[in-house]
């Protein structure tokens, strides 16, 4: 199997990218949805009201994923202890995924995938950039959020450069989404090319 990561800062298009593959084949892995998965454990639940405060947890007894979002984005100090709970236990959850036998290409949706450093465990890494304006266009339209909450959540995702990986490639999304499908198709094509040459780095 080809493993993929796909990463890139919110509002950069990265999960489009991730969808057309997976619209071409490929097995889609949602680090978000991973990630969410882990905050529903029990004891994660209770680690995070213990740190952040019982407010970020609604009546179902669940994280309440927007309380948690305002917290989180607008202090550094909040977000390094959520980090601190929740990615041992989300970590082991994706390599089991990566791990596990299988044929084709799996792609990782995961804009954290640079400060997991798991970028040597993959056959590539693809990068999706924007500038912030355009980012910022985007995340309101998408989730109605003022220019200022934009910003905030821009600002407060601190993301390390991508190191290590056995094969790198960059988009950059300012155009529409015509054009970001023709590169990532583009891109596909390297990667189904690994796949049939046996370059692949992983185990099948």
């Amino acid at each position: 199997m080809v493993r993929i990561g796909v990463t890139g800062r919110m509002g950069s298009g990265k999960s489009t990218v991730a969808r057309r593959f997976q619209e071409k084949g490929a097995t889609l892995v949602d680090g978000d949805t991973l990630g969410w998965e882990v905050l529903r454990l029990p004891d994660v639940r209770e680690a995070i009201a213990a740190s952040m405060g019982p407010d970020v947890i609604d009546r179902g007894g669940q994280v309440d994923r927007a309380r948690l979002g305002r917290v989180v984005f607008r202090d550094p100090g909040a977000m390094e202890r959520l980090n601190g709970i929740v990615q041992p236990v989300l970590l082991r959850r994706v390599r089991e995924v990566l791990e596990a036998p299988g044929q084709g290409v799996l792609v990782l949706d995961a804009a954290v995938l640079p400060a997991w450093r798991l970028e040597p465990e993959l056959d590539g890494v693809i990068e999706v950039v924007a500038s912030e304006d355009t980012r910022v266009r985007r995340i309101r339209a998408a989730r109605g959020f003022t220019d200022q909450e934009a910003r905030e959540r821009i600002q407060g995702q601190k993301l390390p450069p991508i190191r290590g990986a056995r094969r790198q490639w960059r988009i950059e999304n300012e155009g529409d989404r015509a054009e970001l499908n023709r590169r990532a198709d583009a891109i596909w094509e390297e990667i189904e090319s690994l796949g049939r040459s046996g370059e692949s780095g992983s185990p099948a």
